[in-house]
């Protein structure tokens, strides 16, 4: 045979993003009137894994047979029946074997479109002509009576036809089946001995293997069956009257064949025919795995055994009631395609035996309809693009990544099972929608995230931060009146010990001042507001609400005087300069928290007239002889136990009321409130 994470409205466009998005995925994959894009080959790439992965040898049919002209063979049969062709005399040995096992028909993949008009040859000591030889096959192929030979559809030249091979297909006669402008059958003689015809046209997809069976070709108003289709009909007793073409259904009497068109270009412009997936059941090797294949010559050989009284070594009682299929795998011989199965090449014999397997298991791979195929990639894109805004990006890529498995899952089940569902569109779609959710995260929520990330990134504690990057909404960054406390600390007689030290050193115990003083903030949910000189302003209760913002203030503070007395404890068994000391104001009461600056430097601060309050208070340490001094506004709101100390009334620069104060002297050894 010759080859031929967001608000509603957010999640809401984004979604519809994503549903966009799949829809230009569906029809960007869909190749055009005659063209293919690289996601239909890829497509097509998953349908040959799927395949592999799917396809069970041990499903295929029993009775079907392979008896294969290898490589073996002709080298076997070159001595006596010189190099290929062989004399058709050497096929009537085979066929006249195969009848004594009375098989329920034989296929034959060989073409003998010319009679033989040598005048004389040799073979196995013997002189014969060519018409001898073949009046040999002819009586071979007329005495077996259920031969099915081959037609050639393959040749595309101009010549002058010959008559058309004979067709009782007349209810095939309508658009879509490949029309052919010439099909050589065998010779006539041949012919009229043979049971039927079936022809050998193999058509490959765009991409180069073969996965399609053409069911039958037309030539001059004859339809004729593919070779590996009409041995199905004659198996399953199908008549002619019994095939029709519906739509995109091919009708075998009580058997469905699903079809699907292909358009390809030509001379003549673009021709659409149809043809039908083939479900094979296994790959072209190891030899024998799918179907039981015999050697040429073995049958051959086993022939002469019986003719010469002997037991052969090939029992024709195992092909009893078989369908047998000749054909050949030698690669010299260039009747070998490339297939879904990436292990070599397979026989042509063994693709029309795997068709007419699917016909006479009615057993068919049907292509997923286009309403389902555009409702998965939809339905793919929206329920990742939901992923990408309702989740944060890695839970969405990995929601995405575990959806795309599942689908393909689904999608390998249904293939096993005989349904091909296209996957690369819908996994495009849902890549297309999740990188379009994510962008949509990064440039629009992102946005709030990194303003967070600028705003509070050094100034609060990890805890506090993360919370504040999932949820931006919750610093209310446009400015809020809230009821937080501030605190104030600043170092007493930092002047002095400028003066006793070098510059460097001063700098370094600076550092590991406010290391420590950021820590203390930090571990009692605190912001850093500033660093004014060595002052330090401290919020608590913003950006994030705080229920307990006095008290965690008030901890705060003694936590401040810990580490700087283990601070100056560290310096002076260095010998470093030491007797740091501080002086801290803490106020409670409603201030505006959000961003305040210039369009260039912008900060997160607070402001009011509480705010002020603090900074007095922590000035007027020195004038009271006190470290921590807290305001009424402060004490009323403590739940913990400290021990305080009233100073009474005090006024204080900018105020001309005055404020009742109390210094804290330290923690209370009992709980039950603040302890005057």
């Amino acid at each position: 045979m010759v080859p031929g994470r967001a608000g509603a409205g957010a999640g809401i466009g984004a979604c519809a993003a994503g549903f966009v998005l799949a829809l230009a995925a569906l029809f960007a994959a869909a190749a055009g009137p005659t063209g293919q894009n690289p996601f239909e080959t890829i497509e097509l790439k998953t349908y040959d894994w799927r395949m592999a992965r799917t396809a069970r040898p041990g499903g295929a049919r029993k009775d079907i047979v392979l008896v294969d002209i290898d490589e073996a063979s002709l080298r076997s049969l070159e001595p006596n029946a010189g190099r290929w062709p062989w004399p058709r005399a050497v096929h009537s040995l085979v066929i006249d074997f195969l009848a004594r096992a009375k098989p329920a028909l034989i296929a034959y993949d060989i073409n003998f479109a010319e009679a033989d008009s040598r005048a004389g040859f040799t073979m196995g000591g013997t002189t014969l002509s060519g018409e001898e030889s073949d009046r040999a096959l002819i009586d071979s192929v007329k005495n077996a009576g259920n031969v099915i030979l081959l037609a050639d559809a393959t040749f595309d030249g101009d010549v002058a036809p010959p008559p058309p091979p004979p067709s009782g297909f007349s209810a095939l006669d309508a658009d879509g089946i490949v029309e052919r402008r010439v099909i050589f059958p065998p010779f006539a003689a041949l012919a009229g001995a043979a049971a039927g015809l079936g022809h050998n046209l193999f058509l490959f997809d765009r991409d180069g293997p073969m996965r399609h069976a053409v069911p039958f070709v037309r030539s001059r108003g004859g339809a004729l069956p593919s070779l590996g289709l009409a041995a199905a009909l004659r198996a399953a007793g199908i008549a002619p009257s019994e095939v029709r073409l519906d739509g995109r259904l091919l009708r075998l009497g009580d058997r469905v064949m699903p079809l699907a068109s292909n358009t390809v270009a030509s001379t003549e412009g673009p021709i659409t025919y149809l043809w039908a997936l083939i479900d094979f059941r296994g790959a072209a090797y190891p030899r024998g795995a799918t179907y039981e294949t015999y050697s040429f010559f073995d049958l051959l050989y086993s022939n002469e055994q019986l003719l010469a009284g002997q037991t052969p070594d090939v029992d024709p009682a195992e092909l009893r009631d078989k369908i047998v299929f000749v054909g050949t795998s030698a690669s010299g011989i260039g009747d070998t395609f490339a297939t879904p199965f990436a292990l070599g090449k397979m026989a042509g014999v063994q693709i029309h035996a795997a068709l007419a397997d699917d016909v006479l298991s009615n057993r068919f791979m049907h292509p997923i309809d286009e309403t389902v195929r555009a409702s998965t990639v939809a339905g793919m894109g929206i329920l990742a693009g939901a992923a990408a805004t309702l989740l944060p990006v890695w839970w969405a890529v990995a929601a995405t990544a575990a959806l795309v498995c599942g689908f393909a899952a689904i999608g390998l089940d249904m293939f096993a099972r005989g349904t091909w569902l296209n996957l690369t569109q819908p996994v495009l779609a849902s890549s297309l929608a999740v990188f379009g959710g994510v962008a949509y995260q990064y440039l629009v929520e992102g946005r709030e995230k990194r303003a967070m990330k600028r705003l509070f990134g050094r100034y609060v504690s990890k805890d506090v931060y993360a919370q504040l990057v999932a949820n931006p909404g919750l610093a209310q960054l446009g400015g809020r009146r809230r009821e937080m406390t501030v605190l104030f600390s600043d170092i007493r007689g930092f002047t002095t010990v400028t003066e006793r030290g070098r510059a460097e050193e001063i700098v370094g115990m600076l550092n590991e001042y406010f290391t420590r003083m950021v820590d203390v903030v930090f571990r009692r949910q605190g912001t850093i507001d500033k660093f004014v000189g060595d002052m330090v302003m401290a919020l608590f209760g913003a950006p994030l609400d705080d229920p307990r913002h006095a008290d965690h203030a008030v901890e705060a503070a003694l936590d401040m005087l810990d580490a700087l007395r283990a601070l100056n404890a560290q310096w002076a068994a260095e010998g470093r300069v030491t007797g740091l000391d501080i002086g801290i104001g803490i106020n409670t009461g409603p201030m505006i928290a959000g961003n305040i600056g210039s369009e260039q430097i912008m900060s997160y601060t607070v402001i009011g007239d509480a705010v002020n309050l603090g900074a007095r208070l922590e000035s007027i340490n020195k004038q009271y002889g006190t470290r921590i001094i807290i305001s009424e506004a402060t004490r009323a709101q403590l739940t913990g136990s400290y021990q305080l100390r009233p100073l009474g009334d005090a006024v204080v620069k900018g105020r001309t009321q005055p404020v009742a104060i109390f210094e804290v002297v330290g923690r209370a050894p009992a709980a039950g409130g603040a302890t005057v």
